[in-house]
């Protein structure tokens, strides 16, 4: 995921000013977004040099296409990003279309700050048959899509090959299973002194990793409510306690060694989950690291991962129709596959994920092939994340217990996502 993350501060006054932002007057009638009448769509999103420039090319070609729609776009860099966001949902001067973390969206639509998809343009039966499940059902509130994907990942593995052959491992094939992956960062970790000199698995509770772990030992982490349960399920506190098991018992990996991605470019940590866009980044930053990669590691034969994203939303001001439109176009199929082949984001689509222009790259028919297995994550939200976090660190660096911590983790969570429901 890109480095953006929405501050504490939005979480209350999204809750506060969504709703006047939904007071602005806008125009919702069949003609509002098609025929003659003229129709502005402000758009906003975290800038970077490359994908702005795909997106002013991609709002001219949508321009072309829908000649009564222009699309005003603003690329906001990311240390201005939330607090430009923040202001602008408690006013009118709101974009019409944005991007925000997926996590955001019931918070969003339960302060009246951002509509649904517009049904005369995409139906909620349209979405559902069209997207893969895990990508689309994190954007649903009451029983409508609030918002499209983008930014959409999953988690698979990664292995420094040189590594692997050296311990006498078999550095193609990579570990398979999640016991496998634990007996390879063993053999994988080195110390000199006393002290850690070679890390076999960089792992500190990467959220996404653990939920995926969760899901393969048929835990929860929510209910049917979306109320956070995980620690009074036995399943679910047993994958967790797997992943704390790995860096306290088996000491796999120390946080004071080096910071686990910069020590697998430096070929000092061996092995890292993360996600697909990782690959294209470390071809670059790490180009000397002969990299494998396979799928997560599966329990029981199930490789179940799990998905995140960010997601294009209309704020309640915008006109129905054309926010609609220019959302449906940024997730349509030919976008979708440019910004995979560019950027490494998944798509969301079904059909993409046999398409042979991409499957053709045997790297992006793996990243692909992550998705048929995949459950939506439950917390992408920057202070979710925050929260899962700051206990995971508690449980691994402290001696406190891990039912205690992981008890105290699901009630502040509870409390947080509860505030939209006052």
């Amino acid at each position: 995921m890109r480095g953006r993350k929405l501050t504490i501060l939005l979480l209350t006054t999204v809750l506060l000013g969504g709703v006047v932002s939904g007071c602005g007057k806008k125009d919702n009638s069949p003609a509002a977004g098609g025929g003659d009448k003229k129709v502005t769509i402000t758009y906003w999103q975290h800038s970077s040099q490359a994908r702005d420039k795909m997106m002013q090319d991609l709002a001219k070609e949508f321009m072309d296409k829908n000649k009564n729609i222009t699309i005003k776009t603003e690329f906001i860099p990311e240390d201005s990003y939330s607090t430009k966001l923040i202001s602008s949902l408690a006013t009118d001067a709101a974009p019409d279309v944005m991007q925000v973390e997926s996590g955001m969206i019931p918070r969003l639509a339960k302060s009246g700050s951002i509509q649904p998809l517009d049904e005369k343009v995409l139906s909620t039966d349209k979405v559902a048959s069209e997207f893969i499940p895990a990508t689309v059902d994190g954007l649903k509130y009451n029983g409508k899509y609030y918002g499209l994907p983008t930014d959409t990942q999953t988690i698979v593995l990664y292995w420094n090959k040189d590594l692997a052959k050296s311990a006498g491992l078999d550095a193609e094939k990579g570990p398979k299973t999640w016991d496998e992956l634990r007996d390879w960062a063993k053999k994988l970790t080195k110390t000199e002194g006393g002290k850690m000199s070679q890390s076999g698995w960089g792992e500190k509770g990467y959220n996404p990793e653990v939920q995926a772990l969760v899901n393969q030992y048929g835990g929860k982490m929510v209910d049917e409510n979306g109320k956070y349960v995980f620690a009074d399920d036995a399943k679910a506190v047993e994958a967790i306690q797997f992943m704390v098991d790995v860096y306290k018992k088996d000491k796999v990996y120390d946080t004071q060694f080096m910071k686990n991605w910069a020590g697998f470019r430096q070929g000092k940590v061996a092995i890292m989950l993360g996600h697909p866009a990782m690959l294209g980044n470390l071809k670059q930053t790490a180009p000397n690291v002969k990299l494998g990669m396979s799928l997560i590691p599966a329990k029981d034969g199930k490789n179940t991962t799990i998905v995140t994203s960010w997601a294009y939303v209309a704020s309640k001001k915008a006109n129905s129709e054309a926010a609609t439109k220019w959302i449906e176009f940024l997730t349509s199929k030919d976008v979708q596959k440019k910004w995979t082949k560019q950027t490494g984001e998944l798509p969301a689509r079904k059909e993409l994920l046999t398409d042979s222009e991409l499957t053709s790259d045997p790297q992006t028919k793996l990243l692909l092939s992550s998705l048929t297995d995949s459950k939506v994550g439950y917390l992408q939200m920057g202070i979710l994340n925050k929260i899962w976090s700051e206990g995971f660190e508690k449980m691994i660096l402290t001696d406190a217990p891990v039912k205690d911590t992981l008890k105290a983790m699901q009630d502040s969570l509870n409390q947080e996502v509860s505030k939209d429901l006052k």
